[in-house]
């Protein structure tokens, strides 16, 4: 893995977006969503796997830790990124069920 500087904007959207356990759950959280508002729903909780899987990949070793002050700022993007794409998602599967 790339190393991150404290406070690189780069860094934090790209840990953000490559995070495959917040694609994985956006996707099929907005997929299986049967109103809008459930999108934001989507968002939070694939930011929230997200930031889980990365604690846990760090707190077994698997990551470095490296106190790059940066976790809020990747909770937002993976967020936002999360709501991205379950509203993709969403509208994909409902034009399918309708």
């Amino acid at each position: 893995m790339a190393a991150i500087q404290p406070f690189d904007p780069w860094g934090i959207v790209l840990v953000a977006v490559l995070n495959p356990v917040v694609i994985v759950t956006a996707l099929w959280l907005g997929w299986h969503a049967d109103q809008w508002q459930k999108v934001l729903v989507a968002g939070f909780a694939a930011a929230f796997a997200g930031a889980a899987a990365i604690w846990l990949a760090a707190a077994v070793g698997l990551l470095p830790v490296r106190g790059f002050g940066g976790e809020a700022g990747v909770f937002v993007a993976s967020m936002v990124y999360g709501w991205c794409l379950a509203g993709i998602a969403f509208a994909v599967g409902r034009r399918r069920r309708a």
